[in-house]
């Protein structure tokens, strides 16, 4: 763990940060990620819109756009290898003449063999092995130009991608089960909830009856993708949390692909999360398209939801599940 790597290193001599404290942390996960350096006030990096609140309900500050002047910059590793190069590209570009880079990373995340990338090209001033990770650190120098990697990446069909978003190199089985799974009368206000790069979203513009199209995606990068694969005068994106997000007026039908981990372990609390928000953002008669992996259990949380409740779509991966009439109507006319 960062926190623990960090505070070993100071404690033992071995880092010496700048008096200054110009810092920016890049991709943190949680908060021991950042607390270390609360005294430096640290801007925040990350493209995650749940993470991001959390740390601005706890005091700091996410950054708009790219920092400059950096005397500390601190990269925590994404699970993406060709992401993780791509920040240590920007946090050296964004450090001032004397900033000090620090990455940071677990072993199962490739911290090793990035540790070894980094020496072919500068000096390390440490490293610290310790709580299943590494820290290393050196002086920002700019010779990573070669691994920015923040472009839109062309796929299959027309769409564009970037690195570090779900289904990055192709269009998701799941969502393609999804979308050749919906009825032909979809109409009115559609939202596809956890949108990604705007797949499902694309598909829905097929339905002339619809009015309304909400993108609601919680990755600003896969948002960012969206906006160019989904060109539609009825269309409007949001980057925020699906679990937390409230339609302005109640939706007719609602689409999505939930997540269902949490770093590499399987969650399917977020699931969950994703099916009781859209009973709340549905109309009376609202109806819901889900498409999970066979063995998640999102029956019960549908029936805890929703009056209606049924499979409509398999293959040997996936199913598409529907839902309709949610409880939360049904016990306002009680």
């Amino acid at each position: 763990m960062f926190d623990a790597r960090f505070e070993f290193s100071l404690r033992q001599g071995k880092l010496v940060l700048p008096q200054s404290k110009n810092c920016a942390v890049f991709f943190p996960n949680c908060l021991r990620d950042i607390a270390p350096l609360a005294d430096f006030k640290p801007k925040i990096i990350h493209k995650f819109k749940p993470l991001v609140d959390l740390f601005q309900d706890h005091g700091f500050d996410p950054l708009p756009s790219e920092p400059s002047d950096l005397d500390v910059a601190v990269v925590h590793l994404p699970r993406v290898k060709r992401l993780a190069r791509h920040l240590i590209y920007t946090a050296a570009r964004a450090a001032g003449p004397d900033g000090l880079i620090l990455v940071d990373g677990d072993k199962s995340q490739g911290i090793d063999s990035l540790i070894k990338d980094i020496k072919a090209r500068t000096e390390l001033q440490g490293v610290v092995s310790k709580a299943h990770g590494k820290l290393a650190w050196f002086a920002a120098i700019e010779v990573f130009d070669d691994w920015q990697a923040d472009g839109f990446d062309p796929i299959e069909d027309g769409f564009v991608t970037k690195v570090g978003v779900f289904s990055a190199d192709g269009i998701d089985p799941a969502s393609q089960l999804l979308a050749s799974s919906l009825p032909e009368d979809l109409s009115g206000r559609i939202a596809d909830f956890g949108a990604g790069w705007g797949y499902l979203t694309r598909f829905l513009f097929n339905y002339a009856n619809i009015k309304h199209i909400d993108c609601i995606e919680a990755d600003s990068a896969a948002l960012d993708c969206a906006r160019q694969n989904c060109v539609d005068d009825r269309e409007a994106f949001h980057w925020s949390d699906a679990t937390t997000w409230r339609a302005h007026t109640a939706l007719d039908g609602i689409v999505m692909n939930p997540p269902f981990h949490n770093g590499r372990a399987a969650d399917p609390a977020i699931g969950q999360a994703f099916i009781a928000s859209a009973a709340r953002n549905l109309t009376a008669h609202g109806r819901l398209f889900l498409v999970a992996n066979r063995q998640l259990p999102y029956e019960k949380a549908l029936q805890s939801c929703f009056a209606n409740v049924k499979q409509i779509a398999q293959n040997n991966l996936f199913k598409v599940l529907f839902a309709n009439r949610p409880l939360v109507h049904l016990r306002k006319t009680r």
